[in-house]
């Protein structure tokens, strides 16, 4: 006999309490000759796709379960801080097929519906639907019922607790804990007690938290830093366990013999559950069902009619023998995906793309080796002619890639990408179609940083007050970054980790023999999961509900998705996924489309003049790529101007070369260009071969043509690149010899043989896709044709589609003003919510909804209501008093003086008052004492005449209300002034973000004499200047320093402002505020040293000037 882990928690299913990982737990049961090994996640079954995969690999016996939080009612979402429901924890194991699907619906439930603060379900809701079936159940720790009633001496209350279960659940186990703690003790006996009256088994668990006892500090830490709450003695015994632990542990407490039932019960539990449950692992590609028409007698041949019904509309214009071309590429490409089972996810691909056209949803040309599929474009799905531009089928798709999922990602409006979702969901079911989770992880450097600062300021660390913020940020500074790149050669960075360096860099092991436990902890706990995400694009299509295949969960945003992530899904479990990524560059298009009158028809890239040399010279060749897709960068521009680019694979080429992994050679392609005379080749059939990037091996393709080349037949080529690039030396060592054999029956020599060879084994590691480049190249040439000859149109796009930074707006304005376009304040009578151009005038309109203060329930009013003959017609049908004053700021009313029109508004507010008489008269003697007025001047014989006496006591009234209200009058104005109508100079800003008709820095400017440009870096820098964002941080010694975001004369410049300083100037540092600083310019950064009010710092230049024609700060 032996025992069985059955209650065990990892550290991707129960964040930031376990750090045990799923390969560790696995490997414990085989080193332990374990026959089998439970994961038992907190409310989750993240693992539980990895669990049965590494169980099976190793034959050990997977068993799949969830520590569940229920609840008395977990409807109930109404905590205060009087009352809070109590939850307790349940533990769930699966026994049977049934079980798995019920485990499944009863952690979904509880997930999404029963979420609050944690995952909770109610037991009746279990027995009611009758989803115990098939599943065992355990009583948990001392957080379950069981425990907390009896602890509490609630007798009557656990026995009927314990009956429900047992009405609801196969099969119930008293669960017993190996933990050496008093409490967990002293529990132990009142469960044994209670199972022994009950007449119930108990098992003996271990609550594993971690591998070992000797991890106890780690986990206490990884709490700490995750959770910022301590753990105590509450996980002491909580790891993996075998017999001899368990005696140790457990020996003192009761007789050999009870200990022995308790182990033996976790054989009986383990052999009751099913050996055949079929979790989903080995099914290979799983897509959902397609309907085909019955006129068709299979899916390939649904899919052959697809593929060619479109043959005419896309190839009837050109010649016999371009159409046969294409006509025999589709013939080799069908074959190949019927073989690899593509068939029903390319129809499904075509359902969606006619569907997002029906909607008119703006897509992109392809993502990704898409483009390199002809099939595709012949569905609708691409835009891409791969014959065209001579992309190869194999990069795609080939025989050598039999068993793998076929894999396609959208480009999709940012906008709309929600419509997408919808689509499929239509298609294939709601309740089919899932996002995927994705998990962050503790990187080394964080781990360096965040765990030595816990072991430097816990008084009973032993390294307290010893690894201060230096050493932490110096040890951290040695841990290298590896960066890699993706299928499509996209940069991606990764720590190295902690472990893989000790004993490689000297220094770093001298500082891990001074704090050997420091290092410890960061190798026990680098690279574990710490925070669950959706993943950003992702999407799951399963054949039946996804419920029905794995549990579901909310998001941040409390929308329904998968549990797994996507390699467990997609790779492990074999469902489709689609990508769907949400492209802000669609939208800027589909709105410029929209503001020439022209549709996506109209520039179908298919048929737009791609050689159009007032392009290439007016955007891409002068660097005025402002706006253009993927060529945006400085970097890219500058690439731009050096390829002198001048024609479509020009663009190509620069858009694949400004990668990583790809810019290397780009010199050589710019070289070799522009001097064609000296290339000089390895062998002279690679200027054929490599003939559109001018003799460089640049794109992944151009491998595949020379493995071609060498006489590899098509569906080893891109096998062969693969594993070039991933460096695999023992398959690299017999392509050699294939790739040599090829080569010297072409005569090759020896020499040109090894050195094209290695050029080969370098460049396949960071070569790019050239179909991706394709893709992505005509669209960012759409962008450009746009801006060419619809300048307006594209740019008033382009503002609207980044009117929420700052950064960005100044940076297009000052584009359209070297275009001659002008971009101006919005009018009141032809603004809209947003930008607005006016392609006749050149002119470009701000919309309100740039403009600062203004509620989009506000902005519907003014449109609603336009035109107004006049101010005062605005302000009798807009009573909005927010929205006025920031209106009168942007200039958006015809005036000469934005200040008296401030001033009118402002008196239009006053509620004024009139003087109303009073018809009695207080006492003689109060009209005398009060009012000076003496009734005896006003008699009439022996009688007052008290009409007199009234109207000159209503007069003196009226003069003390006329000047109390003059008072009034004059305090409100003053009060307007102060709150909305100072520094009129700066209005502008204030409501636009930035300066549009008149820009206040630039008198300062031109004193000066100097631009930011002008400056070295290193130098000292004058700089006027608005903050316009301030963002507050902590430096090592608890200081509060910040960085700021400064709009200066022509665009937005980030700058760092240190205690000392941020101390000195506090006052001047406020967003809006006008300043102007002294500071040292690093590359782009500014340092700030000193800071004047601009004002005062104009004046003094101003009178310095005037005197002695000097400058200084």
């Amino acid at each position: 006999m032996s025992f069985v882990n059955l209650h065990v928690h990892s550290a991707q299913g129960s964040l930031l309490d376990s750090i045990l990982t799923i390969e560790q737990m696995v490997q414990y049961a085989v080193d332990n000759n374990q026959p089998a090994i439970a994961l038992s996640d907190h409310g989750t079954m993240h693992g539980f796709v990895d669990q049965v995969e590494l169980c099976n690999k190793h034959g050990i016996k997977p068993i799949v379960a969830c520590e569940i939080y229920e609840v008395d009612d977990y409807l109930e979402k109404q905590d205060t801080k009087e009352y809070k429901q109590q939850r307790y924890h349940l533990l769930l194991i699966v026994k049977t097929q049934q079980g798995l699907k019920n485990l499944f619906k009863i952690v979904s439930e509880a997930a999404t519906t029963g979420f609050y603060g944690k995952p909770r379900i109610s037991i009746p809701w279990i027995k009611e639907n009758n989803l115990g079936e098939g599943i065992i159940c355990l009583t948990a720790c001392q957080a379950g019922r069981v425990s907390r009633y009896l602890e509490d001496e609630k007798y009557k209350e656990a026995e009927e607790y314990v009956n429900l279960l047992k009405e609801t659940f196969d099969y119930v186990s008293i669960e017993i804990q190996s933990h050496p703690t008093a409490d967990q003790l002293r529990c132990n006996t009142l469960i044994f007690n209670f199972a022994q009256y009950m007449k119930m088994p108990y098992v003996i668990t271990t609550d594993a938290h971690m591998l070992s006892s000797d991890q106890i500090e780690s986990h206490s830490i990884f709490v700490e830093i995750g959770e910022g709450r301590e753990a105590g003695e509450t996980y002491m015994g909580c790891h993996l366990q075998n017999e001899k632990d368990v005696y140790k542990y457990l020996g003192n407490w009761n007789l050999d013999r009870i200990i022995q039932a308790g182990i033996d019960e976790t054989i009986k539990i383990t052999n009751m559950i099913d050996d055949n449950i079929d979790y989903g692992l080995g099914h290979g590609s799983i897509t959902p069902v397609v309907d085909v028409p019955d006129e068709y007698k299979s899916h390939e041949d649904y899919l052959h009619h697809l593929v060619f019904q479109t043959f005419d509309e896309k190839f009837g214009w050109m010649s016999q023998e371009e159409q046969d071309i294409r006509r025999d590429r589709l013939e080799k490409e069908l074959p190949v995906i019927n073989a690899l089972d593509y068939t029903d996810y390319f129809i499904m691909l075509y359902m969606i793309a006619k569907e997002a056209d029906k909607r008119n949803l703006p897509r992109g040309y392809s993502r990704g080796s898409g483009a390199n599929c002809l099939c595709l474009f012949m569905l609708n799905v691409t835009q891409v002619d791969s014959v065209r531009w001579a992309l190869d089928f194999s990069r795609f798709a080939n025989m050598g890639r039999i068993g793998s999922l076929a894999d396609f990602d959208w480009d999709i409006s940012k906008r709309r990408r929600k419509e997408i979702i919808e689509i499929t969901e239509e298609l294939f079911g709601k309740e089919n179609v899932a996002p995927i989770a994705t998990f962050n992880t503790l990187s080394t450097k964080v781990a360096i940083k965040d765990i030595g600062k816990v072991l430097n300021e816990k008084e009973s660390s032993p390294y307290f007050g010893q690894i201060p913020y230096a050493v932490r940020d110096e040890v951290a500074k040695m841990i290298p970054t590896v960066k890699t790149l993706s299928d499509l050669g996209e940069s991606e960075e990764k720590d190295v980790l902690l472990r893989e360096l000790i004993g490689k860099n000297e220094k770093l092991d001298a500082i891990y023999k001074q704090f050997p436990m420091w290092f410890k902890y960061v190798m026990d706990l680098e690279g574990l999961p710490k925070s669950r995400g959706r993943h950003a694009s992702a999407t799951l299509i399963t054949p039946h509900p996804v419920i029905e295949h794995m549990p579901l969960c909310l998001d941040n945003d409390k929308n329904v998705m998968a549990q797994l992530e996507m390699h467990a899904s997609m790779d492990k479990l074999g469902y489709c996924k689609m990508d769907y990524l949400g492209l802000e560059n669609l939208d800027i298009i589909d709105d410029a489309l929209k503001n020439a009158g022209l549709t996506w028809d109209d520039v179908n890239i298919n048929h737009l003049n791609i050689d159009d040399k007032n392009v290439f010279d007016e955007v891409y060749n002068s660097g005025n790529t402002i706006g253009i897709f993927q060529f945006e960068s400085a970097e890219a521009r500058s690439m731009s101007i050096a390829a002198h680019v001048d024609n479509i694979e020009d663009v190509i080429a620069v858009n694949a070369s400004n990668r990583p992994g790809t810019k290397n050679s780009f010199p050589d392609y710019c070289k070799n260009k522009l001097y064609p005379e000296h290339i000089q080749s390895i062998h002279k059939d690679l200027d054929t071969l490599f003939k559109t990037t001018h003799s460089i091996l640049l794109y992944q393709e151009d491998a595949l043509h020379l493995f071609a080349y060498a006489g590899f037949p098509e569906e080893q080529q891109d096998v062969a690149r693969r594993a070039i690039g991933k460096k695999k030396k023992d398959v690299m060592e017999s392509l050699y010899e294939e790739f040599k054999k090829g080569l010297l029956q072409k005569q090759w020599t020896e020499q040109q043989i090894q050195d094209v060879w290695t050029l080969l084994a370098k460049q396949a590691e960071y070569s790019f896709n050239r179909g991706h480049a394709v893709a992505y190249s005509l669209l960012s040439y759409l962008t450009a044709w746009l801006k060419v000859y619809y300048p307006v149109q594209f740019m008033t796009a382009l503002l609207t589609a980044k009117s929420d930074r700052t950064e960005k707006l100044s940076a297009i304005i000052n584009d359209c003003n070297r275009m001659g376009i002008q971009v101006l304040p919005p009018k009141i009578n032809e603004a809209k919510q947003s930008f607005t151009g006016n392609p006749s005038k050149r002119e470009i309109l701000f919309g309100f909804g740039a403009v600062k203060g203004i509620g989009e329930s506000v902005i519907s009013k003014i449109i609603e209501n336009q035109p107004y003959s006049s101010f005062d017609d605005y302000v009798s049908k807009i009573q909005d008093k927010t929205a006025t004053i920031a209106l009168i700021k942007a200039n958006a009313f015809p005036t000469n003086s934005r200040m008296k029109l401030m001033q009118r508004y402002a008196k239009s507010l006053y509620p004024e008052k009139e003087y109303k008489p009073v018809s009695s008269l207080p006492t003689k003697a109060k009209l005398l004492l009060d009012w000076d007025i003496d009734t005896s001047d006003y008699m009439v014989g022996k009688k007052v005449d008290k009409e007199r006496v009234l109207s000159v006591y209503n007069q003196k009234r009226k003069d003390i209300f006329d000047e109390e209200q003059k008072q009034k009058y004059k305090a409100f104005m003053e009060d307007f002034r102060y709150k909305y109508a100072q520094d009129e100079f700066l209005w502008e800003f204030e409501s636009l973000s930035m300066f549009i008709t008149h820009n206040p820095l630039q008198e300062a400017y031109n004193l000066i004499g100097a631009e930011w440009d002008d400056v070295n870096s290193g130098d000292k820098a004058v700089v006027p200047c608005v903050i316009v964002d301030i963002k507050r941080k902590k430096d090592k010694n608890n200081n509060q320093f910040a960085y700021l975001d400064l709009c200066i004369n022509d665009r937005i410049l980030e700058a760092t402002i240190w205690s000392k300083q941020l101390k000195e100037y506090a006052e001047l540092i406020n967003k809006g505020s006008c300043v102007c600083i002294l500071g040292r310019k690093e590359d782009e950064h500014l340092f700030v040293e000193r800071v004047k009010p601009y004002q005062v710092w104009l004046d003094k230049i101003k009178k310095l000037k005037s005197k002695a024609n000097v400058y200084n700060y």
